[in-house]
């Protein structure tokens, strides 16, 4: 990263930290080096290992935070939590990469909550990077139960609807199935295409559809839906957004409704 880039980011970083404030969020910061313990590391933990730096040291267990949402779970479930809605920024380390990240989170929300939290979000965006969204992927971690029945939720049937894989659902599955039926369909097209198939007033399609009428009235109207995704944690289970933007089309705000010992809802993006 050359210089020009590094400031440009730092000022980004600090516009992002004052906007929120602002914005009446509570600034928070937490050290990039987590200090974990076997003994209390959850399912959801022990399969982020995998994906973490990580190291041993005097029966200790040390990890560079990869993810501040995870970060601040953690620390929440185990300490009084006095704020409801947070800001930060910050290092990350995926696939031993650094990134930085920003983010907020918004604990307990309601529906306007979530909506003001993205609006600030977007304003953001507008204001401080000079950019719009382009288009929207939506989707929602418990379609899947809506889609498949517990019997079909195999992982090999999971993994086929990751991949795509038309042809080899239609051999299982049948080509009448909703969810061949919705992978021959075009993603704009699908959300209608669910709503037919099942009744419009269920709970995972009320959000959706509540997801994509708030985008529109910003203007946004390029809206996908996505059904193949796999919740990364057991505590994502409502809808979540992936917002491409139009000036620099590899960043993404992306984000979600996620419930486990907290229940909130984040936003994220990585410079």
């Amino acid at each position: 990263m050359n210089a020009t880039t590094l400031i440009k980011n730092k000022e980004i970083e600090l516009a992002f930290l004052k906007h929120f404030q602002q914005a009446g969020f509570k600034l928070v910061d937490f050290s990039f080096i987590e200090s974990l313990s076997w003994q209390t590391l959850t399912k959801d933990d022990l399969q982020q290992m995998t994906e973490r730096s990580f190291w041993q040291h005097d029966h200790h267990i040390f990890a560079l935070r990869n993810d501040f949402t995870d970060q601040l779970l953690r620390y929440y479930s185990n300490y009084p939590r006095q704020l409801s809605n947070v800001a930060y920024s910050g290092p990350i380390v995926r696939d031993n990469e650094v990134y930085t990240q920003l983010g907020i989170e918004h604990y307990n929300p309601t529906i306007t909550d979530m909506q003001e939290d993205f609006m600030a979000f977007y304003e953001f965006i507008k204001t401080s990077l000079n950019d719009e969204i382009d288009f929207v992927i939506l989707g929602h971690y418990q379609l899947i139960d809506l889609l498949l029945t517990t019997k079909e939720q195999t992982n090999e049937i999971l993994k086929l609807i990751q991949e795509r894989n038309i042809s080899e659902l239609t051999s299982q599955l049948g080509i009448a199935h909703p969810i061949v039926q919705l992978l021959t369909t075009k993603t704009t097209e699908q959300l209608d295409l669910l709503s037919q198939i099942f009744q419009h007033d269920h709970r995972t399609i009320q959000a959706l559809r509540r997801w994509e009428q708030w985008f529109k009235s910003l203007g946004i109207n390029d809206i996908h839906l996505d059904i193949t995704p796999q919740p990364p944690r057991s505590y994502y289970k409502g809808a979540f957004m992936r917002c491409h933007l139009k000036e620099n089309k590899y960043q993404q705000l992306t984000g979600g409704f996620y419930k486990g010992d907290l229940e909130g809802f984040g936003l994220g993006f990585i410079l």
